[in-house]
């Protein structure tokens, strides 16, 4: 399990977040995006909400108590 602000960066850690609805923000190049739950994830792109981010073009960190 990822402690708070902790980069996402194996599957491992996205399942994790995934299966106990623990909310992720999001952040490309240094600047929030998004923060919310993950619906589903491949290992090329994270949908959170009716979003779908590249994995590759974005990071991920842990967010819980949001």
């Amino acid at each position: 399990m990822q402690v708070f602000g902790a980069e996402l960066t194996q599957d491992s850690h996205f399942q994790d977040h995934l299966d106990h609805a623990i909310p992720v923000q999001v952040y490309r190049m240094g600047n929030h995006v998004d923060i919310g739950w993950i619906k589903d994830f491949d290992q090329h792109a994270v949908l959170i909400g009716d979003t779908l981010y590249k994995r590759s073009a974005y990071v991920f960190t842990s967010r819980p108590g949001y």
